[in-house]
């Protein structure tokens, strides 16, 4: 299974390089070969809001590493690996790297002073020297879902699909609820191993946890459609019961590794398919516009690189000797162009993003401010040549519509075929 799986990793990162509205797709698939050829194993925890998130993950790794709270804290997605000693990075979203003492973290985890996320963090990555974590394991900390913080609820979604298993975990002081099976149901299509844990097993007595656990355990199989499940009592906050289900994700990283790893790839490579058909329907639905309404976009477009090119010219001077600022800054100016170009088209148009580490040594290096500037046009210019090629506007030769056209057609065949190869292997 391992190599077919493999094989059609490849044969997608073919597919998606020959067409510019499948960037985001190309950089999916990319990143599943790597997971396979590292064979490291992402474990997330996650669950609704006050469930002990945070609190499990410290009693896990032994370690106090994740701010808790009586109110909701965590405000984004924290991973963590092995490491010799202790170190901190945050990442932005304008690809920015801040190396933070563990004391600082909570500024940009906590949603009481992170709120709504308004610093722009994409992820919190920690290495710790803990033996969970050796065998390759990244345990991750999500945020809750369920609270008045929608951002919190949209970045543990966004995150299922990064994951290769899933401790869920539950609470015996609240029945499970609708959110937490639609939470469920949801991860089902991108996790293929899961552990499901019930915290606070401390404040009950023995009859009713007893009853409890057997009520979860006849409800969540039923969802899961299994005859049973792995269901594991624990007290994050006492650190019991917490042996037993590190050792069954222990021993499942080191004997079952590759085969969680290879259905988690399939499971992701159906919904990358999925997107990807899903995105080129959102394509040919842009095509049909008349050329009045391709007049306009292109001027609104037009005017959004006129908009950014005078934003450069401002923030190179305000900056010319922070090489560091001028990258981020240019980073920032994809992310702005990206979301323009699916406000206007409908369509995802993707850039990768150089991390900038931000400490004392960058400033004065990375770009000066000459440099800025001419990839700033740069940017633009390439932009605007790639939409007016692959939206045909303006374009007179027949033949040339004609073969990108059928291109799209073969791509869209061969992404059925492959949607039907994946469902045929469940």
């Amino acid at each position: 299974m391992g190599e077919n799986i493999l094989e059609k990793v490849k044969q997608l990162e073919t597919l998606f390089g020959k067409y510019e509205i499948t960037g985001r797709e190309l950089m999916q698939v990319r990143t599943l070969a790597k997971k396979i050829e590292k064979q490291e194993m992402t474990v997330s925890v996650i669950g609704q809001f006050k469930r002990g998130k945070s609190t499990l993950v410290n009693g896990i790794l032994g370690d106090k590493v994740m701010p808790v709270g009586i109110v909701p804290v965590t405000a984004v997605v924290t991973t963590v690996k092995y490491g010799e000693e202790r170190t901190a990075r945050v990442h932005f979203e304008n690809g920015a790297v801040v190396t933070c003492s563990f004391d600082e973290i909570g500024g940009y985890i906590n949603e009481q002073e992170n709120q709504d996320n308004r610093l722009g963090v994409s992820r919190v990555e920690l290495s710790v020297p803990a033996d969970f974590l050796k065998t390759g394991i990244t345990l991750v900390d999500t945020p809750g879902v369920g609270s008045v913080h929608q951002k919190n609820s949209d970045a543990a979604y966004a995150f299922v699909k990064e994951s290769d298993a899933v401790i869920f975990l539950l609470s015996v002081d609240s029945p499970i609820n609708q959110i937490e099976i639609e939470f469920l149901e949801k991860t089902r299509a991108f996790a293929s191993k899961f552990y499901f844990a019930v915290n606070k097993a401390d404040i009950v007595d023995e009859e009713d946890l007893e009853a409890y656990l057997s009520y979860c355990r006849r409800l969540i199989a039923k969802l899961m459609e299994v005859d049973e499940i792995q269901l594991f009592a624990v007290s994050a906050r006492k650190q019991t019961g917490l042996t037993e289900l590190e050792e069954a994700v222990e021993r499942d990283c080191r004997q079952k590794a590759a085969d969680i790893i290879q259905a988690s790839v399939r499971l992701k490579l159906r919904d990358i398919v999925q997107s990807a058909l899903h995105q080129i329907t959102l394509y040919r639905t842009a095509l049909s516009m008349t050329g009045e309404e391709f007049e306009e976009k292109f001027g609104k477009m037009n005017q959004t690189f006129q908009e950014v090119q005078e934003e450069a010219a401002a923030f190179g001077r305000e900056f010319a000797g922070n090489g560091a600022m001028l990258q981020a800054q240019l980073n920032q100016f994809k992310n702005q162009l990206s979301d323009k170009v699916q406000q206007l088209f409908g369509i995802e148009y993707h850039y990768d993003l150089p991390e900038v580490e931000m400490d004392e040594t960058a400033v004065g290096s990375g770009l000066d401010q000459a440099v800025f500037l001419r990839q700033t046009d740069q940017l633009c210019e390439e932009l605007s040549r790639t939409l007016n090629t692959i939206f045909m506007y303006r374009e007179e030769n027949a033949y040339t519509v004609v073969r990108r056209i059928n291109d799209l057609n073969r791509l869209v065949r061969s992404l059925a075929r492959m949607r039907s190869e994946l469902a045929a292997e469940e």
